[in-house]
């Protein structure tokens, strides 16, 4: 695959469709999956990081996207930028810090594709990017803004995601905003900041993502049902609760509806979410084609039914070529979301 053109400094940022924020980071995985972290003798190295992946999702779905994160000034810093350029992705909102390094994540893969995490990010690049990193032009291109709630953990980083969030929606009419909340309470240093400050930033979201291990701490119920309607209420058009093997639970205006996972042989679930994030959110800008700017989000509301049962099942696919293979996006196909089905007229359907 070509490189993504990079911006000569100071020129405009470069087109794209989406922009992704919040961290890129390196996976180390075991090269033999099973392994204890203690008993390894060599590593693979993977990107990483949720957003990361869900931008690379997003460019092989199709869709030309722009990742805004900080990384070291050092060799894991140098390979995530080379890595990203050689996906499409366009590099031009990735920041470098001069002194702190790039986040290195050591991933152990159980045999049943479970994982267990060892961070070295104290603090990484990407925890320490502020609103400086962040032009206005970097992040109001596009129809879709997408963050997940790493970067909201601590500062300086929750300053900067507040405020790409609202330049976002100064233009929001003709943007969507997009949340994957990938909430890992050993980042907080006080997880009871946490559902307060979650809430708020999901009530100016048009599409929310979660998994049912978040409802009780966000929302204050196990249910999958409530806790959707409550996403629901703060102000979210689309919401998704992915439940695992157990596949996933939409709630839209045109109503709820639970989807199976698609069968698949695991080997390692890293990534997974952020792919099905991926599918779910290319299949809508693709069905959203055509049609004002300005009228964007209202159309998402007035989506049919038929359209988002098409992006769940296209999410559940990705989510589950990822599980097939170790790494988060090694097994991401490069496969398009299904374009829309053509409207067929009344006067059509009875002259056939």
């Amino acid at each position: 695959m070509q490189s993504a053109p990079t911006a000569r400094p100071g020129a405009p940022p470069l087109a794209v469709d989406a922009v992704v924020f919040g961290e890129a980071l390196v996976d180390l995985f075991p090269e033999t999956p099973g392994v204890l972290l203690e008993d390894v003798d060599r590593f693979m190295r993977h990107s990483g990081g949720a957003p990361c992946n869900l931008a690379i999702g997003l460019q092989r779905q199709g869709i030309p996207t722009a990742l805004i994160t900080q990384v070291g000034s050092d060799a894991f810093g140098r390979f995530l930028k080379k890595r990203l350029a050689s996906e499409g992705l366009a590099i031009d909102g990735i920041s470098t810090h001069k002194t702190a390094r790039t986040g290195v994540t050591f991933v152990s893969v159980a045999s049943d594709g479970e994982r267990s995490f060892l961070f070295y990010r104290h603090p990484s690049a990407d925890m320490l990017i502020t609103p400086a990193e962040i032009p206005p032009p970097m992040v109001q291109r596009g129809r879709l803004f997408h963050f997940g709630s790493s970067s909201l953990s601590r500062e300086p980083s929750r300053t900067a995601t507040l405020h790409a969030l609202a330049l976002a929606q100064k233009q929001q009419a003709r943007r969507l905003i997009s949340c994957d909340l990938n909430l890992r309470p050993h980042l907080w240093p006080d997880i009871k900041e946490a559902p307060p400050l979650l809430r708020k930033v999901l009530s100016g979201c048009d599409v929310v993502k979660l998994t049912d291990d978040e409802l009780p701490l966000l929302c204050g119920t196990e249910s999958v049902e409530a806790g959707a309607a409550v996403v629901r209420s703060l102000g979210a058009t689309v919401v998704v609760v992915t439940l695992g093997e157990r596949g996933a639970y939409l709630d839209s205006p045109q109503g709820t509806a639970y989807f199976a996972a698609e069968p698949v042989t695991v080997v390692d679930r890293t990534g997974a979410g952020d792919a099905f994030s991926a599918g779910l959110l290319a299949t809508l800008l693709v069905c959203l084609s055509g049609g004002g700017p300005e009228d964007l989000r209202q159309r998402l509301k007035e989506l049919p039914m038929d359209v988002l049962k098409r992006a769940c099942t296209h999410g559940s696919h990705l989510a589950s070529r990822v599980c097939s293979a170790l790494g988060a996006t090694t097994a991401l196909p490069h496969t398009p979301p299904p374009p829309p089905v053509p409207k067929v007229s009344a006067t059509h359907k009875r002259n056939r």
